[in-house]
């Protein structure tokens, strides 16, 4: 495995599947508001599979997600022989797939980052803003940081978890759905060894963060143990 692999990887078990079509093919589907991730998707996969581009077909839903879909029998049988199904989500009958993570080839091919930086920059993000709490006498304040992934899996969220350890950054399965960060050192860590996709930015719906980069904002809540004062006062948690 390479780091193309693992990042193709990373995003296919995220925002992207892996189906049958028809009888005979699979079908790759990627889609994400970011069209810096439909492009790296995109890239990767015509070199993992030696495509050509037009191979690669492009387009926008109506509801403004960027996608790329590649069908191939033999691109698609490969990756399901190696790894299995790409599912996350339980089926109808409520039980879950059985969906695992390729935690010793990555840490084998030392390309771990690249596969946590691919999934996180999909399904993960960073959490910085004030909390405020009423007092009889005043307005208790303080910041909440951290850094997320959802995942619907419960074993997949463990499985994130170890690998995140295998870089020497400890998270938890938070009981909400997400694989969290929550602490200085560790966020610090996630920063250094992981981080996000440049180029990535947080959708227009945030309430406190539209349109930044995930990479810029994660920065900005490092810089905040520095200097909390300056993070308070940002215009966005003064305005009530």
């Amino acid at each position: 495995m390479n780091k193309t692999t693992a990042t193709l990887l990373g995003l296919i078990f995220t925002d992207g599947c892996l189906s049958p079509k028809g009888r005979n093919s699979w079908r790759f589907y990627f889609s994400n508001k970011s069209q810096r991730l439909v492009s790296i998707f995109k890239e990767s996969i015509m070199q993992e599979f030696a495509l050509p581009e037009n191979r690669v077909r492009l387009d926008m839903t109506s509801d403004g997600l960027h996608r790329a879909i590649v069908d191939s029998k033999e691109a698609g049988q490969l990756f399901t022989e190696k790894f299995g199904t790409f599912r996350t989500l339980r089926y109808k009958n409520g039980e879950l797939p059985k969906t695992k993570l390729p935690i010793e080839e990555l840490i084998r091919h030392n390309v771990v980052k690249e596969f946590l930086q691919s999934a996180f920059s999909c399904d993960g993000g960073v959490s910085l803003y004030v909390a405020r709490r009423k007092t009889k006498k005043d307005e208790a304040k303080w910041l909440i940081r951290g850094v997320y992934l959802a995942c619907a899996h419960p074993k997949l969220r463990k499985e994130y978890i170890t690998l995140l350890q295998s870089l020497g950054i400890t998270a938890c399965d938070a009981g909400d759905g997400k694989v969290k960060i929550r602490d200085k050192e560790n966020m610090k860590k996630f920063y250094q060894k992981v981080g996000f996709i440049d180029g990535v930015h947080i959708t227009h719906t945030s309430r406190f963060w539209p349109n930044i980069e995930k990479q810029k904002l994660l920065e900005k809540m490092i810089d905040s143990y520095h200097n909390p004062k300056e993070t308070y006062s940002l215009r966005q948690f003064t305005l009530r």
